[in-house]
């Protein structure tokens, strides 16, 4: 009964308010502004480390996309390049232009 009557003081003592008049908060408040000062710079310092990590992981997807969107259109530049893909197309659009029956050869001068 005496240990529940006590902390039933402790309890009044905290949330009645005589510890502030009884100044024993008012003796560590530079402390307890110190630590509050330190809580709020720890939580801004982690949303800005989680802010930069998301913005890394949506870039790495663009760059991704980005990549693949390159590779095909290598590809299809490759593919459009060939000699019998340009023969096609010629033919397509109605010219009449052949590939030459004698391929280029070098001229050597002498010196």
């Amino acid at each position: 009964m005496q240990a529940m009557r006590k902390s039933e003081q402790i309890i009044a003592t905290l949330f009645g308010g005589r510890t502030l008049l009884q100044g024993v908060i008012s003796k560590h408040l530079s402390f307890i502004l110190y630590i509050f000062l330190l809580l709020i710079l720890y939580i801004s310092m982690n949303n800005t480390v989680q802010n930069t990590l998301l913005a890394n992981y949506r870039l790495e997807k663009e760059l991704q996309v980005l990549y693949a969107e390159y590779t095909r259109k290598t590809a299809e530049l490759m593919q459009l390049s060939r000699q019998q893909e340009i023969e096609k197309q010629l033919k397509a659009r109605g010219s009449d232009l052949k590939a030459p029956t004698h391929p280029p050869a070098w001229i050597k001068s002498k010196p």
